[in-house]
C-alpha cells in the first residue's frame, strides 16, 4: 500500500504568490509573478531561494528578480557545461576510435580480449548493441545498406552515446589508457578516467534541466590533484569545471570555456562563487 506520509497540500498559483511575500520576498508586479509560475514549477523555483533566506524568512531587501538571477545563472551555466562537455565527446570518439582500431583492427572492439574486464567489456557491447539499433542517424542506414550490420569501431562510436563511449575507455587495458593520456591530457590515467566519468555526470544533469547552483555532486565526485584538494572542494560545480577544462581538446576552446563563464557571472551579478564551489581567484586554477 502507498504511503503518503506528511504530502503537502496543493497550493495554486496566487498562494504560492501569498506565501512567498508572507516569507517577506519582496515582489512588486504580482501578476508578473503569477505568469512566471506557468512557465517555472514553484518546486524547481524555490530551489533557487534557499540561500536567501533562513528559517523560511528572507534576507531584508531580496527580491523576486533576485531569485530569477538566480535562475537564469543556473540556466547558463547549463548551456555552458552542456555545450563544452560536447567538445569533449566529440574529441575522445576521434582518439578512442583511432588508436584502438589501429592497434586492434576496425572490429577489434567486439574482442574480449582487447579490454581489461570482460564482464564489463560484455555490458558495454549490450549498451552499444541498443544505442545502434535506436539509431536514427543516416550513416548507420547507409552503413547497414551497403555493409550489413557489423559496424567497424569509427562508425560504432559515432552511434553511441558519451556514456557508453566512457565505458569503453574505462575498460581498456591500462596499457593502452596511458598511450592515449599521455599523447592528448596533461594529467595522467586515473585522474583522466575520473574527469571523463565527472563529465558525461555533468553533462547529463545540464541535459535535463538539473540544478548546479548551491548543490552537492555527491554521485560522482571529481578526482582532484594534491595541490588543489585543499581549495576545491569535489562535489561542487568548480570541480567539475575544473575537470571539463582539463579535458578540452585545444587552447583556443579552453580559452573561450573561461571567457564564457566569466560573461555569465557579469550578466548576473546576484550569482555568487561560494554557491557553485568556484574561489575568487578561480580562473588561476584553469590553466
Amino acid at each position: 500500500m502507498l504511503n503518503i506520509g506528511n504530502t503537502k497540500d496543493y497550493k495554486t498559483h496566487q498562494e504560492l504568490v501569498d506565501i512567498l511575500k508572507n516569507r517577506r520576498l519582496i515582489i512588486e508586479d504580482e501578476q508578473a509573478v503569477l505568469d512566471y509560475f506557468k512557465c517555472v514549477n514553484y518546486y524547481r523555483f524555490s530551489a533557487y531561494t534557499l540561500t536567501l533566506r533562513k528559517d523560511d524568512v528572507f534576507y531584508p531587501n531580496v527580491t523576486f528578480e533576485n531569485v530569477c538571477d538566480l535562475y537564469g545563472f543556473d540556466y547558463g551555466f547549463r548551456k555552458i557545461i552542456y555545450a563544452y562537455s560536447a567538445y569533449v565527446e566529440i574529441a575522445l570518439r576521434s582518439t578512442v576510435s583511432l588508436f584502438h582500431a589501429g592497434k586492434y583492427g576496425a572490429l577489434g572492439y567486439l574482442d574480449a580480449k582487447n579490454f581489461h574486464n570482460p564482464m564489463y567489456h560484455a555490458r558495454f557491447l549490450t549498451a552499444l548493441d541498443g544505442e545502434l539499433d535506436r539509431s536514427d542517424d543516416a550513416f548507420v542506414h547507409h552503413h547497414i545498406q551497403d555493409l550489413g550490420s557489423v559496424f567497424p569501431l569509427w562508425v560504432a562510436v559515432e552511434a553511441s552515446s558519451f556514456g557508453v563511449l566512457s565505458m569503453m575507455f574505462k575498460n581498456m587495458h591500462n596499457n593502452d589508457k596511458n598511450d592515449i593520456v599521455k599523447q592528448r591530457f596533461r594529467f595522467g590515467r586515473k585522474y583522466i578516467e575520473n574527469w571523463l566519468q565527472c563529465c558525461v555526470y555533468a553533462r547529463n544533469i545540464a541535459a535535463h534541466g538539473g540544478r548546479f547552483y548551491n548543490r552537492d555532486l555527491r554521485s560522482c565526485p571529481v578526482k582532484l590533484p594534491k595541490k588543489h584538494q585543499s581549495t576545491i572542494v569535489p562535489t561542487k560545480a568548480f570541480a567539475f569545471i575544473y575537470a571539463i577544462f582539463h579535458l578540452l581538446p585545444a587552447e583556443e576552446i579552453r580559452k573561450n570555456f573561461i571567457v564564457e563563464i566569466e560573461n555569465l557571472f557579469r550578466a548576473h551579478p546576484f550569482a555568487m562563487l561560494k554557491h557553485v564551489g568556484f574561489p575568487s581567484n578561480w580562473s588561476d586554477y584553469l590553466k
